[in-house]
């Protein structure tokens, strides 16, 4: 469930009435009344905001402008809300292209909302890494991607484990004393992703969470803290209070370089969780121009310009990453992307027992 500053926002921490929606629409301002749009050179795209917009702006939809002539509006706001919104909407769509939380884009496809990126349309997604693009059959891939690995303290760890297997194991040991943090499962900080990972660490399917419950379980009496701000992690490495636990790879490797080394990252054997926003082009909007954005956004310069910026992974194959982060940006091979329709139909159940095992 797919990065808010720079990760998006989670699909599970947000949530919308219909009321909400409903308000939210009529409180939008309707976006199908540019004339740029109408003469299809601009593009409407939802947008989180913060530093992740201000990459995007720089790195794609400005070079895209400059390149093509055709504008990219962004509009701000809750993603969720946004999916809502574009469900919700008759006649022309009020976005062009998607860009959002996976299990939303789930329910666009299942509305017949999307269309196909078709290679004569998008050459780009040929050079897509598989991995990216084979849950959305055809119609969508992930713009970058997220990981998350293990993060510890180096001053009060000398030998950190190499896997979640072993971080699982040597928890329940007490290695790690009781200064162990994990992700909160419903606190938008990529619970799912991590719970489904820990599944396929320890069994080799992610489908079988039962084996993450019975370990988050028994590792409990040395967690002292289940976090849910994505900022945690490194603070609670760097002031003492933890020693290791999840951490997304960007943040670490900032850590790592402002605190003299105080911080680091590992890429565990067995994989690390990993997700990011699909994108896609909307039905019934202004459909060519929002081929030509897609294609460029996926493209190789364009992919490498903004994750270099944002410490993301790049989707795209062709993507040659700058020294400083070829060794240290996870390759598409040692990540496990989940699969959406698989969390999103399990969620309220996940937290419902996350509740009455885990917090309880």
């Amino acid at each position: 469930m797919t990065q808010s500053c720079p990760d998006r926002p989670s699909a599970v921490a947000l949530r919308a009435s219909r009321r909400g929606v409903l308000l939210g629409t009529l409180a939008m301002p309707f976006l199908g009344s540019s004339d740029a749009r109408a003469q299809g050179r601009e593009i409407v795209l939802p947008m989180s905001g913060g530093s992740f917009m201000d990459a995007v702006r720089s790195e794609v939809t400005e070079p895209f402008r400059q390149a093509t002539g055709i504008s990219v509006r962004m509009v701000p706001g809750n993603m969720k809300t946004h999916a809502m919104q574009l469900l919700a909407s008759r006649g022309r769509p009020i976005f062009d292209a998607f860009l959002g939380n996976g299990d939303d884009f789930v329910r666009l496809l299942d509305a017949n909302r999307m269309l196909p990126l078709s290679p004569d349309k998008v050459p780009s997604i040929e050079e897509v890494h598989v991995k990216f693009k084979e849950q959305w059959q055809g119609y969508g891939a992930l713009f970058d991607y997220f990981s998350i690995g293990l993060s510890y303290n180096t001053q009060l760890l000398r030998s950190p484990p190499r896997s979640w297997k072993e971080f699982v194991d040597r928890t329940v040991a007490g290695d790690f004393r009781n200064q162990v943090f994990f992700n909160s499962l419903p606190g938008g900080v990529r619970g799912p992703e991590v719970l489904v990972n820990l599944a396929r660490a320890l069994t080799g399917d992610e489908r079988q969470v039962d084996a993450a419950f019975d370990a988050l379980k028994r590792m409990k009496p040395n967690i002292f803290k289940f976090f849910s701000s994505i900022n945690d992690p490194v603070v609670m490495l760097l002031n003492g209070e933890g020693i290791i636990g999840p951490g997304w790879d960007g943040r670490v490797f900032v850590a790592h370089d402002e605190s003299n080394g105080r911080v680091q990252f590992i890429k565990p054997t067995d994989g690390l969780a990993s997700n990011g926003p699909p994108m896609g082009v909307v039905r019934g909007g202004n459909e060519d121009a929002a081929y030509r954005f897609v294609n460029f956004a996926l493209s190789a310069p364009v992919q490498k310009a903004f994750c270099e910026k944002m410490f993301y992974g790049a989707v795209n194959m062709k993507v040659e990453y700058s020294p400083s982060l070829a060794n240290r940006l996870p390759r598409p091979d040692e990540v496990n992307v989940p699969n959406e329709r698989f969390m999103a139909e399990n969620m309220s159940a996940w937290i419902e027992r996350w509740n009455r095992e885990i917090i309880a």
